[in-house]
């Protein structure tokens, strides 16, 4: 029986056939796995910066600690704060470590890890039990212009902020505390009394103008300008403590006073157009008149107020006059390039610069009327040009110093107004004067002798002076500075019967004014 070639397989040795383009798929889309593999990585990076910073933060603070602890630091008192590589220490400081030590250990660790280190930190109080008694109270005292200036050395930080308390009390917030704490005990007993004794006079400068005071282990000065006799007899009261206690006292306690009821002085500067205000006033009234008077020259932008308000005095009439005379050389400024006026105890000192002469009209009547009020008056009023009163007369001087040669050089032949070379010489000195003296105005009149009729005359002499005129304007003086007149032969200076006395009427005359017609 013949074998067939084509016999089926058995099922065991089947095998599965699959198409090329029918190849096993993932379960599902690309992007979600895509998406999927992105969250995954992200959550592996933030665990592993998260744990990198808490690590390098840990070691970071391990070094420090440790350098703190090799050079024999107790940081217990302090904590150290992390962000990242910046830190914050605060707390208070081991005895006998600085700032400045602590940020140089510090700064050693990880060869620089830290990034920026901020010291919140604070000195401990000293221990007066174990600390030698080898300091001293030195503290000195200013009061100027109302602002108490605190400088000098106390041994504890109580004894300053009672020092701060009194010039508190004294000026408000208006005082500059340099003091320092040395921290040491006094070889001296007896220094919290002292500074009290201080702190009390202090607080009694509310009204005075100026002092200056100086408290030492021995010796207390205390020296002070007061507005009221009142006032002087409180502040002696007050220093008096400190003889009491055992220190030397010197100095002088006075009162001042330039008008009934109190101080009265006030300087004030202009310049650049700014105005500055300073000194002591008796009413807020009074400080109120000047400020208002310099705002409205300057603005109140460019007004510097340090006025002081020594004490409120009703009915201080010669004192309100000298603020309102002031107020009014205030309000004169804008004339004036730059001003001090100054008024004292007595004496009123005005000293200036302006541009013309006749602008310091006012503030001499002003100080007239100072000299009325009982003040010695004193200072110096200057001014850039000479008044325009001066300047025309000594421009006509000159003029009238050139009048023969103007006679016998700008003539003119008969029923001519031309001008010769002569004459163009002559007229440029003119133009010299008055470019040196350049705000008065000419009047030129032009003039002939009796030949022809008015009319013509007056029409020949008026071209005369026009020709003149025009030569002026053209060597570079203003037209708005030159007229020219034409007054034909009714001004004659020579006998028209002759000749010569003809060519000498037929001239031009030149006369300086303040302005035309009354207007400048």
């Amino acid at each position: 029986m013949a074998v067939n070639s084509q016999q089926r397989p058995t099922a065991s040795a089947k095998k599965t056939l699959v198409a090329p383009d029918k190849a096993q798929r993932w379960p599902w889309p690309a992007a979600a796995t895509a998406a999927l593999a992105l969250v995954m990585v992200s959550v592996i990076a933030v665990v592993t910066v998260k744990w990198g910073t808490q690590h390098f933060q840990q070691r970071l603070d391990d070094q420090a600690r440790a350098a703190l602890l090799a050079n024999d630091i107790d940081a217990s008192g302090l904590s150290l704060t992390w962000k990242y590589r910046d830190l914050t220490v605060a707390g208070e400081l081991p005895v006998g470590v600085s700032n400045a030590r602590l940020r140089e250990l510090l700064r050693s660790v990880d060869q620089g890890g830290i990034r920026q280190l901020s010291l919140l930190t604070t000195e401990p109080e000293p221990d007066p039990a174990t600390t030698p008694a080898t300091g001293t109270v030195d503290v000195a005292v200013r009061l100027q212009e109302g602002v108490v200036f605190l400088t000098g050395t106390v041994l504890s930080r109580q004894q300053r902020d009672r020092l701060r308390e009194a010039a508190r009390n004294a000026v408000g917030d208006s005082f500059v505390d340099q003091l320092k704490v040395s921290g040491l005990g006094e070889s001296i007993p007896g220094s919290d009394e002292r500074v009290e004794s201080l702190a009390n006079s202090i607080a009694g400068l509310d009204h005075a103008v100026d002092a200056d005071a100086a408290l030492s282990a021995t010796d207390f000065r205390f020296s002070a300008t007061v507005s009221d006799e009142n006032d002087v007899d409180d502040l002696l009261r007050r220093r008096g403590v400190a003889g009491d206690l055992g220190l030397v006292i010197s100095g002088d306690i006075i009162a001042r006073k330039s008008t009934p009821g109190g101080v009265l002085e006030v300087d004030v500067g202009y310049d650049s157009g700014r105005i500055s205000l300073s000194g002591i006033v008796l009413s807020d009234s009074q400080k109120a008149l000047l400020v208002d008077a310099a705002a409205v020259v300057v603005g109140a932008d460019s007004v510097s107020d340090q006025i002081i308000v020594a004490s409120a005095v009703d009915g201080a009439g010669v004192a309100d006059q000298r603020v309102r005379l002031i107020a009014a050389m205030i309000a004169d400024f804008p004339n004036i390039i730059e001003a001090d006026v100054r008024l004292g105890n007595s004496e009123l000192r005005v000293d200036a610069l302006l541009e013309y002469e006749e602008d310091s009209a006012t503030l001499v009547g002003l100080r007239r009327q100072a000299e009325l009020l009982g003040l010695t008056v004193g200072g110096e009023i200057q001014s850039r040009q000479i008044s325009l009163e001066r300047e025309v007369a000594m421009l006509q001087k000159e003029i009238d110093a050139l009048t023969n040669e103007i006679r016998e050089t700008v003539v003119f032949d008969s029923a001519d107004d031309e001008l010769d070379f002569v004459a163009k010489q002559t007229l440029d000195k003119i133009v010299d004067a008055m470019n040196r003296y350049q705000r008065p105005v000419v009047d030129i009149s032009g003039h002939t002798d009796d030949t022809g009729s008015d009319d013509e005359n007056r029409e020949l002499s008026l071209r005369r002076a026009s020709s003149v005129s025009e030569y002026l304007r053209f060597s570079g003086i203003e037209e708005n500075r030159l007229r020219a007149l034409g007054l034909g032969e009714s001004s004659h200076i020579a006998n028209n019967q002759t000749e010569f006395g003809k060519k000498q009427n037929r001239r031009v005359e030149f006369r300086a004014q303040p302005r035309f017609n009354g207007k400048p």
